[in-house]
């Protein structure tokens, strides 16, 4: 049948985009995409006419898709997936869309992940959205330093750094994205900046950084309310009396729950029944397992050595 196409034998449909032209056989279409299915079986307007206009969508990924209806085979690359997957979700494809999402997900990259999140939620991929959100959180601090993070707009920058689920060793990180998303436009944004430090959690930054770095920014000196909330976490730590007045989320530490957890196991016994002066250490993120004699304690920090 996609000889026969080739050939332009037997084609009883044209379908137009733009310039572009494609002939094909109504029943392959209908049989193949849904789109076409309701299109054709259902008395519509189009079922009667000989050329159809199709709005909308990229020429290239239209032809990929009518071949696919075909034969079945589809190439994906990095060209060609957003086009695919638009018109994979207009034509009701979803084997397609899930394999466009999929592409996507395995090529997440701290310089793409908030575009392709935008994009998923555009297209309606809850799971490709949710898989981005998940690589943000985990690579916070590198997703901060890319371009897409520089040209967010304030709401949703807003919202990143209040999450909780941030993938960060100390609150300085966060605060460091913060200053480098306000200087990337500094004119246009200064004026955010109180509010985008009031989700910073400042009392739980060190107290050299917050009178080294925080308070001797010329941002944060010029602005009242920033040097109030600097004041704020620096009574943090020299008033522990008054903590409990403190807005809860300013006080919880950040944990990303999709990153793994060490796993300690500590002495036991052997099957003697002797006492084993061991501690051993699973990381499942990163590490094999590793293992640490009470010998070894003084030369091993971290209480962690592969095997």
């Amino acid at each position: 049948m996609e000889e026969i196409r080739r050939q332009g034998k037997l084609c009883d449909v044209t379908l137009k985009v733009g310039e572009h032209k494609f002939s094909a056989h109504r029943i392959v279409l209908a049989a193949s995409i849904p789109y076409f299915h309701a299109m054709f079986t259902n008395d519509m307007m189009e079922c009667k006419q000989d050329e159809i206009v199709m709005q909308g969508m990229d020429p290239s990924a239209l032809e990929a898709l009518i071949n696919f209806a075909y034969n079945g085979h589809l190439a994906i690359d990095q060209q060609n997936v957003q086009s695919l997957l638009m018109g994979a979700s207009f034509l009701q494809l979803q084997n397609i869309k899930d394999a466009c999402c999929s592409f996507l997900k395995e090529r997440l990259h701290p310089k793409n992940c908030l575009g392709v999140r935008q994009f998923a939620e555009t297209m309606m991929c809850a799971v490709l959205y949710d898989a981005a959100n998940r690589f943000i959180h985990e690579h916070f601090v590198e997703v901060s330093m890319s371009e897409e993070f520089l040209a967010l707009p304030f709401d949703e920058v807003l919202e990143l750094v209040s999450r909780d689920e941030l993938n960060v060793k100390v609150e300085e990180q966060v605060f460091e994205a913060a200053l480098a998303w306000i200087r990337y436009d500094r004119e246009q944004r200064e004026v955010f900046l109180p509010e985008l430090l009031t989700k910073v959690r400042l009392p739980l930054c060190r107290p050299q950084f917050l009178t080294d770095r925080v308070q001797q920014d010329d941002l944060v000196r010029c602005c009242h309310k920033c040097r109030d909330l600097v004041d704020e976490a620096k009574d943090y730590h020299l008033m522990p009396e008054r903590r409990p007045h403190l807005l809860a989320f300013k006080t919880r530490p950040r944990c990303c729950t999709s990153i793994a957890g060490l796993i300690y196991a500590v002495g036991g016994l052997n099957s003697a029944g002797d006492s084993l002066n061991v501690v051993e250490v699973f990381d499942p993120h990163r590490q094999p397992l590793g293992e640490m004699s009470a010998d070894d304690h003084g030369s091993q920090q971290s209480g962690r050595r592969c095997l």
